[in-house]
């Protein structure tokens, strides 16, 4: 059995025999069915070697009188050397149990012979031990029985099949006040408590949802086949919300769409939430696929952590000038999304816009092998062959679980540990494994959260939220993963079959869910304070230097950054050399000039759907087309906006009704941002 860290069970397992079975001790079961059992059951067991003769005289007298077997004599122990070694039900087999007993005393004391009852009794089907009986009937521990359902619990290993209270409930009630009264003759329960508890019914509560965490459970189940109960970090009503959640986002992924989403508590490295696929019941959607530990392209989550290397090697500030123009990386020459350039860009924009060139700029510079290297060294797996630039955009493949425990990073002074499953579990130390400092690891998580979220309706708990997404090449896999103080979420959706789906991207179908996943979590409570080697300093374009080192004349736009340390690295050429004559990189300027495109401060882009607005009902027989309009962007970008409606591309700014009916979603995006609106179209 996999259990959530508060013990409620996630999913049941059987073992080889396709029995039930979960180990307990004493400790583990309530006192009062303890009571109840001995005193049921065998009130001499802490007295008796074994056998108690007065026990199996009487036994043999009633067989006697009656000519027919009406009780058996036999002690716990004698159970339970029948239990361990079966035997015929006739005067030889007795005598074999009996010698059996006297050799468990022999060798085990009592407390360990009465765990082996709890252990292996029989309670009806495929059911033995106290513990599944507990979960299988009532839905809890038997640590946690109340005074009928541990009189039940007592009498059912007896006729375990003839008295199941799931087939034959007035049967098993009968039994159950049969063991009442006699807890009554013994004065451990009065009057009152007999008359109450023999008038109610027969109550069971098994487990009516299907299980949480399946596909977790699975795995933790194959890690430890031995183990009878496996003790994980999640907390089962955290799964159980994300679990509806993704039900509910299953009405609005196309067939054969499915999603993942790993929930982290950033200070213990220890996993909240685990939901390896959007419905474990759906095998249109390859349910039983674990999406959280498929290998597949992460798009531009990468990015992140080139700039964060960056930082640390002294290459970048937050501000530095980067070149989003026409590239040629010795033969490689990459491209942005919208195929657009945006000439002169701050490090900022670039990674929050997830401008491909001026992040392969950067990797350039740094070097593929010695990124590649810094992620080994935080023991974070990458799948490729070779180092290359392409795995700066998604050229590579990874685990949803190891981007989490990058983001983490970001949240945890730069420090990558494994993500822990199971509680307590000693066998497996979790050192922590240097990324990136923590000035640099804060920076970039400063940087990421200036983004603005999707338009959605404001959380409850307001929570600031580095987050990044990304869009793998084909659309096959799209991505976002947040990270604030206390929590790190990342988000997989696409097809576990990586077919393409054409109009979905990360802006728009991972980061809205991520964002619902922070809306289940508590507020944050750790700060993140700036360490003390994050400097603002005031640069300017187009060197980059401070500018207290900058000529009036030679700034032309001036930014504040944050730096490490003060330092404040000049401006690289597109190849990634530093830029040691005045003015702007030669490149750079070149393709200004070609573009009639003159360098302009960042701006701060929030697009936003001017029309139409949602919740608007249009007619076919009165409006033949809408215009689609936006907000927020300046005119330089106004050509880069990205229509798609029901998700699919649209590539006009006019909206035809007569080709839709009923719910319309609409959205619009520009690099990273995007904005979603719906109407309703009738006829």
């Amino acid at each position: 059995m996999v259990t959530a860290r508060d013990g409620q069970q996630l999913r049941a397992f059987s073992d080889d025999q396709g029995v039930h079975r979960y180990q307990v001790t004493l400790a583990d079961v309530d006192p009062f069915y303890l009571t109840a059992l001995l005193d049921y059951e065998d009130r001499w067991f802490y007295y008796h070697p074994g056998v108690n003769p007065l026990a199996l005289c009487r036994a043999l007298w009633q067989w006697l009188a009656h000519g027919r077997i009406i009780s058996g004599g036999s002690t716990l122990s004698m159970q339970v050397a029948r239990l361990l070694d079966p035997h015929e039900r006739s005067i030889p087999g007795k005598l074999k149990q009996i010698f059996r007993a006297v050799q468990l005393e022999w060798h085990y004391s009592k407390p360990e012979i009465l765990t082996l009852y709890l252990n292996l009794a029989p309670f009806g089907g495929n059911i033995e031990g106290v513990e599944a009986a507990s979960r299988r009937y009532f839905n809890k521990p038997a640590k946690s029985l109340s005074i009928n359902q541990s009189a039940l619990l007592v009498v059912l290993p007896q006729k375990p099949s003839h008295n199941r209270p799931d087939r034959y409930p007035e049967r098993a009630r009968a039994m159950r006040n049969k063991v009442l009264r006699r807890l009554a003759d013994s004065q451990l329960v009065n009057a009152e408590q007999l008359a109450l508890l023999s008038q109610e019914p027969v109550r069971l509560s098994a487990p009516s949802q299907p299980p949480l965490a399946p596909l977790l459970s699975r795995r933790l189940k194959r890690q430890h086949p031995t183990s009878h109960v496996i003790r994980t970090t999640l907390d089962h009503d955290l799964q159980q919300r994300l679990s509806q959640l993704l039900a509910n986002t299953k009405q609005r992924l196309t067939g054969k769409s499915s999603a993942a989403v790993l929930i982290v508590d950033n200070q213990h490295a220890k996993v909240l939430a685990y939901q390896g696929s959007v419905d474990f019941s759906d095998d249109s959607r390859f349910a039983h696929v674990d999406m959280i530990r498929a290998v597949r392209s992460p798009g531009s989550t990468l990015k992140p952590f080139i700039y964060g290397l960056g930082l640390d090697l002294g290459l970048i500030h937050s501000q530095s000038l980067m070149s989003d123009i026409p590239s040629d990386f010795d033969g490689y020459k990459p491209q942005n999304l919208n195929g657009r350039f945006s000439g002169a860009v701050s490090v900022t924009k670039a990674l929050q816009h997830s401008l491909n060139v001026p992040a392969i700029q950067l990797l350039h510079r740094i070097g593929a092998a010695r990124f590649e290297q810094q992620l080994s060294h935080a023991k974070v797996a990458l799948h490729h062959q070779d180092a290359n630039l392409a795995v700066g955009l998604g050229g590579t493949g990874i685990e949803l679980v190891e981007l989490a425990r990058l983001y983490r990073a970001l949240a945890s002074q730069g420090q990558v540990q494994d993500l822990s499953f199971v509680e307590n579990d000693s066998r497996h130390p979790n050192p922590a494994f240097s990324l990136l400092s923590p000035a640099a690891s804060w920076i970039t998580f400063e940087m990421l959260s200036q983004l603005s979220a999707p338009d959605r309706v404001v959380p409850s708990n307001r929570r600031k939220i580095a987050w990044k997404t990304g869009t793998s090449y084909g659309y096959r896999d799209f991505w976002s993963v947040g990270v604030s103080a206390d929590y790190t979420v990342a988000v997989w959706v696409g097809r576990p079959d990586a077919s393409p789906v054409v109009g979905y991207l990360g802006a728009t179908r991972a980061a809205p869910l991520m964002f619902d996943v922070f809306d289940l979590l508590p507020a944050d409570t750790r700060p993140l304070p700036r360490p003390a080697q994050v400097e603002p300093v005031q640069i300017c374009w187009p060197g980059g230097l401070a500018r207290q080192d900058t000529p009036d004349s030679a700034c032309h736009t001036q930014l504040t950054a944050y730096t490490l340390n003060g330092m404040t690295p000049p401006t690289m050429h597109s190849q990634g050399n530093f830029v040691t004559e005045p003015g702007w990189p030669a490149e750079l300027a070149s393709w200004q000039a070609q573009n009639n495109a003159p360098v302009k401060q960042p701006d701060h882009t929030q697009i936003r759907i001017a029309a139409p607005r949602s919740g608007q009902h249009y007619y076919r027989q009165q409006v033949l087309a809408i215009p689609l309009s936006v907000s927020g962007v300046g005119s330089e970008q106004a050509e880069a906006v990205r229509w798609y409606v029901n998700h699919a591309p649209h590539d006009s700014t006019t909206l035809a009704l007569s080709e839709y009916q009923g719910k319309v979603v609409i959205t619009a995006c520009v690099a990273q941002q995007c904005d979603q609106q719906h109407i309703v179209v009738h006829p």
